[in-house]
């Protein structure tokens, strides 16, 4: 498929699911701009089963965030008012992929399967994350990363079984199900993407444990910095064993 068709059929598939995700009050309007714009760029600068692979963490991503919405509003952990997502969350966690699929344009392919498997790792990331903190929040016993000390559910730092282990199953699907999409095969490399995804889930715990609950980081400015970490150590992980 060549550059011009693939944009455009990522264009119209892009605004399919998000006048979708509009209707179910998925996304802000500032969202959805945010979303277009990144899938566009991926879909361009990448190819159109990169841009499937990125559309693979908004489907994920809802999923675990309307998981028993009533029951997390109740609890006041939602996402925004109702679970909806504006465009500083598509900047946190869409700009590293963005910034890789640019990258890779520009090399044209040079270093083609380490910035392949860098950008599902930045994905990884956020969908480790999203759904450790989606799902977690239902768990009662969660403890702060930094010092293993009982805390309260949805804490900035906070880590549970029920998050690690729903993170660490969809952190996998998706590897699995992304890498399939872009290679068009599966092999040892799936499990470099994984990983990524559950080390920068860690870390971002780390990083709002020590920096975001002291308001030296934003939230997004956590996801950006955990998305970019799990890039570099996928970039690094597949250049060294390869």
């Amino acid at each position: 498929m060549d550059t011009l068709t693939g944009t455009l059929l990522a264009i119209c598939v892009a605004a399919v699911l998000l006048l979708v995700a509009y209707k179910k009050g998925f996304l802000t309007n500032t969202g959805i701009l945010a979303s277009f714009i990144s899938a566009v760029i991926i879909a361009y600068c990448g190819n159109f089963w990169w841009f499937t692979a990125y559309m693979l963490f908004p489907m994920m991503a809802f999923a675990a965030t309307f998981t028993k919405i009533k029951k997390k509003k109740a609890m006041g952990l939602q996402e925004g008012k109702a679970g909806e997502r504006g465009h500083m969350n598509i900047l946190g966690v869409g700009l590293i992929p963005t910034i890789v699929s640019v990258v890779y344009f520009i090399d044209d392919g040079g270093a083609s399967p380490y910035l392949t498997v860098a950008f599902l790792a930045a994905i990884a990331v956020s969908v480790a994350d999203t759904t450790s903190s989606e799902i977690g929040v239902f768990d009662k016993d969660v403890w702060m990363i930094t010092t293993l000390k009982k805390t309260e559910p949805g804490i900035n730092g906070g880590i549970s079984r029920l998050g690690l282990v729903s993170s660490a199953i969809t952190s996998l699907v998706f590897a699995i199900l992304s890498y399939a999409l872009v290679f068009h095969c599966l092999d040892w490399r799936i499990l470099i993407v994984w990983v990524c995804g559950m080390v920068g889930n860690l870390l971002d715990s780390v990083v709002g444990a020590v920096w975001e609950n002291k308001g030296r980081i934003s939230k997004y400015g956590n996801n950006i910095v955990t998305a970019l970490s799990g890039a570099v150590i996928g970039f690094l992980l597949c250049l060294i064993v390869n």
